[in-house]
């Protein structure tokens, strides 16, 4: 319930009514998210109550879940749900005039409450409202973000433990994956493992590439009692080449900067600038092709957004990563990823393990 009173708050400061999805942000606000299909289903909340409109299919399993003192309002398939959303906007009307509307809706289910709120009130997106609420994370949170990440440290050693040469990256893929099995993890958020020339995609999608001496980048994460990691480290089969390790330098560098930059109060887009500054000033700017960061939380990706044109005031208790890298098309790259919590003293880097290259014996 503290953080709808606190949702509730923002609300009134602003004179809101926020309209929340299946999602993240609906997890945030209610420690539950519903069952996402074609049926809609909205959370409506302002500063003094808050409804649920649902379908019938769902509304047992939402009364069961659902925060204490929330009007369910459900509706049948034959029905549909235009008169039981109709009547939570009216409930919730108190002469407001934005809608703060959830980025995870789905068109239809938007172009539904368009056609009910349109004349009446201006729209904006939920997550300029939910963004900076979500960003300082309570004690709580902090302690599921660390839990994660020691699990995500254990699945990448793991994986350092089992490369060798003829085994696919699938192969490698599954390793992490069962390690995240065995050491509690409620899933796998991503895993991507990216040997010789796949290493210069940022996004490679891990296949049966046969891994043979050269690099492999391991970028991978995990969920912990809901809350997700991420990280990213680099392989070497046999023995890193002079031009590797020049550029492993570089991009260690580059992360050491945009964690030292990484204060309370700094500009999201001064940490960018401190990292990039490093790679530009050895000559491989055209080659890192990404923000430096994202935040971190219930979602692998939410704000702050650590970029430049950013003008955000990072606050105390945010966590973002910070991932400088330099890709070199069909040949390799290198990318080093902590995720870093701000406090007074600085940033927090959350994983244990270091920015060097793990050399696997060939």
């Amino acid at each position: 319930m503290a953080r709808l009173s606190h949702v509730q708050h923002q609300l009134k400061e602003n004179g809101a009514i926020l309209v929340l999805a299946p999602g993240d942000d609906f997890r945030y606000v209610a420690d539950w998210s519903p069952h996402a299909d074609e049926r809609l289903t909205f959370f409506l909340i302002n500063e003094r109550a808050a409804q649920l409109v649902v379908p019938s299919v769902n509304a047992e399993d939402a009364r069961e879940h659902m925060l204490p003192g929330v009007a369910i309002r459900e509706f049948s398939d034959q029905e549909g749900p235009i008169a039981a959303l109709r009547e939570a906007l009216t409930a919730m009307a108190n002469g407001t005039e934005t809608l703060y509307v959830s980025d995870d809706a789905r068109f239809d289910h938007g172009q539904v409450l368009f056609g009910l709120a349109a004349d009446h009130h201006r729209l904006a997106l939920a997550s300029t409202l939910m963004g900076p609420v979500r960003m300082v994370k309570d004690d709580e949170e902090i302690r599921c973000l660390k839990a994660s990440q020691a699990i995500n440290d254990l699945a990448m050693q793991a994986a350092f433990s089992a490369i060798r040469d003829g085994m696919t990256e699938l192969a490698l893929q599954d390793v992490i994956r069962r390690a995240y099995q065995e050491y509690g993890a409620d899933r796998e958020a991503f895993i991507i493992v990216a040997a010789g020339a796949n290493s210069a995609l940022p996004h490679h999608a891990s296949d049966d590439t046969v891994i043979h001496p050269g690099p492999v980048l391991l970028d991978i994460g995990c969920f912990k009692d809901g809350y997700a990691s991420d990280m990213t480290r680099v392989a070497y089969l046999g023995t890193p080449d002079p031009e590797f390790r020049t550029i492993h330098a570089i991009v260690r560098e580059a992360a050491n900067a945009g964690v030292a930059r990484a204060q309370v109060g700094a500009v999201a887009e001064t940490v960018d600038a401190a990292a990039r500054h490093v790679i530009d000033s050895h000559g491989y700017g055209q080659y890192f092709v990404h923000r430096l960061g994202h935040g971190i939380g219930l979602s692998v990706h939410e704000p702050p957004s650590i970029m430049e044109g950013n003008q955000l005031a990072l606050p105390e208790r945010a966590f973002f990563s910070v991932e400088p890298g330099i890709y070199l098309p069909a040949r390799f790259g290198v990318r080093l990823e902590d995720v870093v919590m701000l406090t007074e003293s600085g940033a927090q880097i959350l994983s244990a393990l270091p920015l060097d290259i793990h050399v696997v014996a060939g």
